[in-house]
């Protein structure tokens, strides 16, 4: 004998229809006319999902304005309902009462009771799953643009970020000033005090560049020993560009303590004006070519502000043009 023959039909119903009404997983039951479906029975957790109220729904097209579903896709889950009685775990976004999109899972099923077509949709909240795929994505995405070790934007990041860096000035009618920087002496800290020694040059000069420039200034590591400083200027203030590098650059190669020996690293930076005729590209190489006269200075720390070659050594070591 069948276990449901033990319950009368009556009571089997009225047990059916409080799980219904109080299943903590949102459910609807509607009419089956693709074009003119409308509302029969929802139960609270459907209506806590989309922050509407039973008697402003209660018989009207899901389609009509104010609907929680409304889905151009929606015609085509009415068709595998149509053709196959059901659908499983369809991805769609519900409008909550209040504007916001909530991304569901739904399953439905069609059946027909004393002659009249009805689909019952089971319907899972997966915003929390969605919100951490995109955390995950996020977090992938910034690891791809930063440089392990320094924990600085890399190359990637650079390249990506230097055309909107351009633009936005541009939009603000701002310039920018961009310094090339190429390590003086890391190598030899490699090969005397070995590569771990070299790693914590890497990591203390990082700080001092976080330390020495402004929260919006963009800085990145985009090679073993090459950094970049994007610095938004005002144009009333373009000549102090040249004193914030060069300060910042007596405080970023002060000497460096590693395993109780002292190790100083330089650099000799480029510092280029952004021009009107810039792309990134001509912005980038005008000033690698001015760290290379800085480089050619022989100076442990030599700036070379807008590629002067003529520059004139200070009693600190740097060349400015």
């Amino acid at each position: 004998m069948d276990d449901t023959d033990l319950l009368p039909p009556d009571v089997l119903s009225s047990m059916l229809m409080r799980m219904f009404e109080f299943a903590p997983i949102a459910m609807a039951i509607t009419t089956s006319d693709t074009k003119t479906s409308s509302y029969a029975k929802v139960n609270d957790a459907y209506l806590k999902l989309t922050g509407l109220k039973w008697e402003d729904i209660s018989g009207k097209k899901l389609t009509s304005e104010g609907a929680a579903i409304d889905n151009p896709a929606r015609d085509r889950r009415h068709r595998m309902l149509a053709e196959d009685g059901a659908y499983v775990l369809e991805e769609v976004d519900i409008r909550h009462a209040d504007g916001t999109i909530i991304p569901t899972l739904i399953s439905a099923q069609r059946t027909i009771v004393g002659g009249v077509s009805f689909d019952v949709e089971v319907i899972m909240d997966v915003s929390a799953r969605v919100r951490h795929q995109r955390e995950i994505e996020l977090a992938l995405r910034a690891s791809a643009r930063t440089d392990a070790l320094s924990g600085l934007p890399n190359r990637a990041c650079f390249d990506e970020t230097l055309a909107e860096h351009i633009e936005a000035a541009r939009a603000a009618e701002k310039s920018m000033a961009l310094a090339f920087i190429d390590l003086n002496g890391f190598k030899a800290v490699n090969d005397r005090l070995g590569h771990g020694a070299g790693d914590e040059v890497i990591r203390t000069l990082a700080s001092r560049f976080r330390e020495s420039f402004r929260a919006n200034d963009f800085i990145a590591r985009i090679g073993g020993d090459e950094f970049v400083v994007l610095i938004e200027v005002d144009p009333v203030l373009i000549h102090d560009v040249r004193n914030t590098v060069t300060d910042a650059a007596d405080r970023i190669f002060k000497p460096i303590a590693i395993d109780g020996a002292i190790t100083e690293v330089g650099a000799a930076v480029g510092v280029a004006l952004l021009e009107p005729s810039d792309t990134a590209a001509s912005f980038v190489k005008r000033a690698d070519n001015y760290m290379y006269l800085a480089k050619q200075t022989g100076e442990r720390v030599a700036v070379i502000w807008l590629g002067n070659p003529d520059a004139q050594q200070t009693s600190a070591g740097r060349a400015v043009g």
